[in-house]
């Protein structure tokens, strides 16, 4: 050991050495003591040893022989004052001062003691290096630091006491983005579990180089073990005001905002709504490593939009949305006005949040219900007499309106696609004299069988009413019931043929209506009205007094209505 101890104080430094002195000037006085006792306890017979050799140096070195003095007499005496004028510096011949014998005997005396002294340190520090080896066997290093925690000088069970200690007293704290918060160690019953890592590290600690670690630190980081409730865990981080429901702006897509028909961009809404699972893990992951504080914001634990306000598909979507909404076109029908807008397209618009398109078979559809309300040839229709009574025209016939679906078709499409602007003009396959009057308008012709009577209106005003004499009622004669257009307008015409009905009547005026049926004059009858029709009624057409038929004639136009009921 004495051995080791001078190898060890060869090899250190000066300035070790001088921290060495110093640290021991630091020593608690526990272990100062305890080195005390450690130095009463050494053997008698190395502090015997080390007395005697120092009292043995000390004679040796302080007292010179007798053949010295008699050298140093004789040297004086034969050395007169001429001598001492030649000495060159007083040298002698090496060159060395002959020293006073006093100066020597202090010189000796000196070397004696810190020989003596030399050799108590190192008895002496062999002791002391003996007891700290021991001590630090036990305890760890000054400047140990575990786990940020200072643990110099303690032993293995301290150090786990203060683990304990400082795990039950763990806080993690929160930071969220409008609050923070924080979770006790209590909340999710954690506790510190003895992996055996202290230990580990005791075993691993070289006492016997304990001086080299009477300055400085040395620091390891063992994240020592703890364990908690999972389910007490996941209870808390449930109810932290994070999540509650007045707390929390839900994240929301940038989307289309729709205002009028002209679309924009509604800008994206960050909220500051939490995700649960990604908190979770940031937590756990908080309490096995130990750590204080975690930033959910710098961790990314929020809910965030999907389609921000630049996104390249949205700006296409709003500009194709706005495209379709351009269209604004009228079609009249009479005093009704269809129009054809961004109201009327946009539920027809498909989205599917990538892509927009316009499919055109609604347009199909529109036409054919413009031609379900606007349509009337051949359709039974509402009709108002000439007593103001109400009645239905049977269906059949072939005045009025209809649409030319079709060409309609294309050419609302057309103004779909192009943006059009402004009035548009349908187009029919037939038309009326107008849309008044259920498209009769003022001027026409009204036949009733039952009364066998006829009535002609010009612009609204009655010019003429006749009794007539309509076809006889059976499945081949009778005049047919409905509205039917005049066809044509003839003067001096014949009417069937001798070899095709088999007989051929001359008539001055002749207005047809469905096709062989019309209103002509009947020169041939003497009586007309009544109950004649029934036994004597015409072919289909209603014959009508000679003297009444030219006023009848000039007041119609091709085109015209005849009305039979």
């Amino acid at each position: 050991e004495n051995a080791e101890a001078e190898s060890a104080d060869e090899e250190l430094p000066v300035e070790e050495t001088t921290g060495a002195e110093s640290a021991d000037e630091e020593l608690p006085a526990e272990e100062t003591a305890e080195a005390g006792s450690a130095d009463e306890e050494s053997p008698a017979e190395e502090t015997a040893e080390a007395e005697s050799a120092a009292e043995e140096s000390l004679t040796e070195e302080t007292e010179p022989s007798s053949d010295e003095k008699e050298e140093s007499d004789g040297d004086a005496g034969a050395a007169g004052p001429s001598e001492s004028k030649d000495s060159v510096g007083g040298l002698g011949f090496f060159g060395i001062d002959r020293e006073d014998p006093e100066k020597q005997k202090r010189r000796r005396k000196m070397i004696g003691l810190l020989g003596a002294g030399l050799l108590l340190l190192l008895v002496g520090g062999s002791q002391l290096h003996r007891h700290y080896k021991e001590y630090y066997s036990t305890h760890f290093f000054r400047g140990t630091v575990i786990d940020g925690h200072d643990v110099s000088k303690m032993t293995v069970d301290e150090v786990k006491d203060v683990i304990k200690e400082n795990v039950s007293r763990y806080v993690l704290k929160i930071k969220e983005l409008d609050r923070n918060e924080k979770i006790t160690a209590a909340d999710v019953q954690l506790e510190y579990v003895d992996d055996g890592k202290i230990d580990e590290l005791m075993e691993k600690q070289e006492e016997g180089k304990w001086l080299f670690h009477l300055a400085g630190s040395e620091s390891f980081d063992i994240n020592a073990g703890t364990k908690y409730n999972e389910e007490k865990a996941n209870e808390k981080i449930a109810s932290l005001e994070c999540f509650k429901e007045e707390n929390v702006t839900k994240p929301q897509d940038a989307t289309l905002k729709d205002e009028n028909n002209v679309f924009s961009i509604q800008a994206e809404v960050e909220g500051n709504e939490v995700n649960i699972e990604k908190l979770t893990k940031a937590v756990t992951d908080a309490l096995k490593k130990g750590e204080t504080s975690i930033d959910i914001v710098k961790n990314d634990c929020y809910n965030h939009p999907t389609v921000f306000r630049n996104d390249e598909t949205l700006k296409a979507r709003m500009d194709k949305w706005n495209e379709y909404m351009r269209v604004n076109v009228t079609y009249a029908f009479g005093d009704n006005i269809e129009t054809v807008n961004g109201d009327t397209v946009k539920p027809n618009v498909v989205d599917d949040g990538t892509n927009v398109e316009l499919p055109t078979d609604w347009i199909r559809t529109l036409v054919y219900d413009w031609g379900q309300k606007y349509d009337t040839f051949g359709l039974a229709r509402p009709f108002t007499t000439h007593s103001g009574e109400e009645v239905m025209i049977e269906e059949g016939g072939d005045y009025g309106w209809v649409i030319d679906k079709d060409v309609t078709i294309a050419d609302v499409t057309d103004a779909v696609l192009t943006g059009a602007q402004g009035e548009r003009t349908p187009t029919f396959l037939y038309s009326a004299m107008g849309w008044d009057n259920g498209d009769l308008t003022g001027t026409y012709v009204e036949v009733s069988i039952s009364e066998q009577h006829l009535w002609c209106y010009k612009d609204y005003e009655l010019v003429i009413d006749t009794d007539v004499v309509t076809g006889l009622p059976t499945k081949e004669r009778e005049t047919t019931r409905g509205c039917f257009a005049i066809d044509a307008k003839k003067e001096d015409a014949v009417l069937g043929s001798l070899d095709v009905q088999g007989y051929a009547s001359p008539v001055s005026f002749w207005a047809p209506f469905n096709g062989g049926q019309g209103l002509h004059d009947a020169p041939w009858r003497d009586e007309f009205g009544g109950d004649i029709y029934e036994s004597n009624g015409s072919h289909g057409c209603v014959n009508i007094p000679p003297w009444n038929m030219e006023a009848i004639y000039n007041a119609i136009e091709i085109g015209n209505a005849v009305v039979i009921y």
